[in-house]
């Protein structure tokens, strides 16, 4: 995705479909993991993940029927340090599961993956929230930039699980 110019729709617009593509990604990985451990990771974070894609809907809805919603959604110029976090984050494209989840072979590689993606997340929804204009937006970038945190953890400690079990 290349953009020049960004608004709070077009943030939450992508945050979207970097819920979709982690919904798609652990539903996927929860089919396929071999570990029980990583699976009911893999299972917990896909639920989380269609929880987040609720939220994320329900703030552009909220954004896209406002009176002033021309106002709030004026473009401001994109620095390019947030550019680039959309332009190479994991799960910012359509498809982009799909695509990946036919690379892992084991549930290190899913969880390491898994780990990229959260980061990208994290790193994607704090800038999201200092650039969005719409209060609901901002808080809520700022509420799913904590959960995404919370979401790195528990794959770190399952991570270092699987390794200390091999």
């Amino acid at each position: 995705m290349k953009y020049e110019n960004f608004n709070d729709a077009e943030a939450l617009k992508i945050a979207i479909n970097t819920e979709e593509e982690g919904l798609e990604f652990y539903t996927t990985l929860t089919k396929n993991a071999r570990d029980p451990g990583v699976k009911e990771v893999f299972s917990k974070l896909a639920s989380d993940e269609k929880e987040h894609l609720r939220i994320f809907q329900k703030a552009f809805l909220e954004l896209s029927s406002l009176k002033d919603a021309i106002q709030s959604c004026e473009d401001y110029s994109i620095d390019l340090y947030l550019k680039y976090l959309i332009d190479t984050g994991i799960f910012t494209k359509k498809g982009t599961a799909k695509n990946i989840v036919k690379e892992i072979h084991t549930d290190a590689d899913g969880i390491k993956i898994g780990i990229q993606a959260e980061k990208d997340s994290i790193l994607y929804y704090t800038e999201a929230a200092k650039n969005t204009k719409h209060p609901a937006g901002k808080a809520t970038f700022g509420q799913l930039a904590n959960e995404e945190k919370k979401h790195l953890k528990m794959l770190a400690e399952q991570l270092r699980l699987l390794n200390k079990a091999h």
